[in-house]
């Protein structure tokens, strides 16, 4: 039970980490009149499938909430089925009412407390903060968020709510979408994830928890990030490498030639890079540079 855990804190100072989800106009606006001053279709859906999808089908997610983005989402759709809603407002649940999947909480501190504390930090798995403006200016910066998912908008919308740039000191690109284009409005899926220290413990692909003795921070380690969403972090650029590595080797045609030597190979595969973020430097890999080309 993660209040149970012995960290020099008292019960009530532990509190949830958690991700932000938002879609931002290049000068970081978000909302126009309490409404979203755009229509993309795809961004709603992948709002739903980041929000909804649990590794574990026995838990499920939260989405945290300031009342106005709550007020906005209409009577039909709230609370967002299959999560669990929770709604900042100071004045209780008098604002929002109660039933099933929904809680409120006066503050944002205290939602994380909550969620850190039985039954939630047994049920939910990943916590994501979702709006309005108030919410994400304290939230997006903030040493408890582990990741932001932002919808990139490539173009200035009219808007009268902005939040923080993202602090890159703290935060480095995962993964980039192409780029989109929906009603003449062009936008990417951007996913940066918190930098961790390699010296302290991290959770391997598998869960195991190891511990990175090494005190180089540059050091990059995929396996530090798998707090990432499942279906987030297997679009990172060397997970998709590793991937096709392992397919390589289970399932490869064997071939060998005159040296006595073998190889495994497998036909018809690509691996394609977005370079718009980064430069898909593979860590698992030494990459010799040549003149026009990069090969290995």
């Amino acid at each position: 039970m993660v209040g149970e855990i012995s960290s020099g804190f008292s019960d009530c100072d532990v509190r949830r980490t958690y991700q932000v989800v938002v879609a931002a106009t290049r000068d970081m606006g978000i909302g126009k009149d309490g409404k979203l001053p755009w229509r993309l279709p795809s961004d709603l859906k992948f709002f739903k499938e980041l929000t909804l999808t649990t590794s574990d089908p026995w838990k499920k997610n939260a989405v945290v909430m300031g009342r106005r983005t709550w007020e906005s989402i209409p009577p039909e759709y709230r609370p967002l089925p299959g999560r669990l809603n929770v709604v900042l407002t100071r004045s209780g649940s008098s604002d929002v009412g109660t039933g099933e999947n929904l809680v409120s909480c006066r503050s944002f501190p205290a939602a994380l407390q909550l969620l850190a504390k039985a039954p939630y930090c047994l049920s939910v798995e990943t916590v994501f903060v979702i709006g309005g403006g108030q919410l994400l200016r304290e939230a997006l910066n903030a040493q408890g968020c582990e990741a932001i998912h932002i919808t990139e908008i490539g173009t200035s919308i009219d808007c009268d709510t902005f939040i923080p740039a993202i602090d890159f000191s703290c935060f480095q690109p995962w993964y980039s979408s192409a780029p989109l284009v929906e009603n003449n409005i062009p936008f990417s899926f951007v996913t940066y994830a918190r930098v961790r220290n390699s010296a302290t413990a991290s959770l391997t692909i598998n869960g195991e928890m190891k511990s990175n003795g090494s005190s180089n921070s540059d050091n990059f380690d995929i396996k530090k990030f798998d707090f990432l969403p499942k279906m987030i972090f297997e679009r990172h650029d060397e997970y998709k490498y590793l991937r096709l590595v392992q397919e390589i080797i289970s399932s490869g045609t064997q071939k060998d030639d005159r040296a006595n030597t073998s190889s495994l190979s497998i036909f018809g595969c690509q691996l394609r890079f977005n370079l718009h973020k980064s430069f898909p430097l593979l860590t698992t890999k030494i990459m010799i540079q040549h003149t026009g080309t990069l090969s290995g």
